[in-house]
């Protein structure tokens, strides 16, 4: 559809400047001939024609401007909605390892307690087989 406007509005401003190209030659006859008179119709009936090429000009000038922009507006938006779309990425993937993290948190957590109450149960045991020891040479002495 951008792209639609864009073309339209070259046509517009191609066939603006051609129309004015073409009557270009009939204002230079009125300008002779407001040489050679003085009336006030040939002064306002020029002075209309000029305003009518002027406002002609400048629709067409306004139209192929926004067809322009829009053509370029257009692409400047889709690059940021791409932008975007790899930050929504980038943003899900970071949440997805804090994700990970927490879990590797939580499991070396959990680890660290095992692993707490395995050194407590080894030295309870030593002191069980330090006690069972002792027991033992004790009564292998008498």
């Amino acid at each position: 559809m951008k792209k639609l406007f864009f073309f339209l509005s070259v046509v517009v401003l191609c066939a603006v400047t051609y129309i004015i190209l073409i009557n270009t030659g009939d204002m230079n006859l009125i300008r002779l001939h407001l040489l050679k008179t003085t009336t006030y119709n040939a002064g306002l009936v020029m002075g209309i024609k000029i305003s009518v090429y002027t406002i002609i000009i400048l629709c067409a000038g306004l139209f192929s401007g926004a067809g322009v922009v829009s053509l370029f507006l257009g692409v400047q938006e889709d690059k940021v909605k791409a932008y975007k779309r790899e930050l929504e990425k980038t943003a899900i993937s970071s949440d997805s390892n804090a994700s990970r993290v927490d879990v590797l948190e939580a499991k070396i957590k959990t680890l660290e307690k095992a692993f707490t109450s395995v050194v407590d149960e080894r030295t309870k045991l030593e002191v069980q087989i330090k006690e069972l020891n002792a027991e033992i040479d004790s009564l292998s002495n008498k």
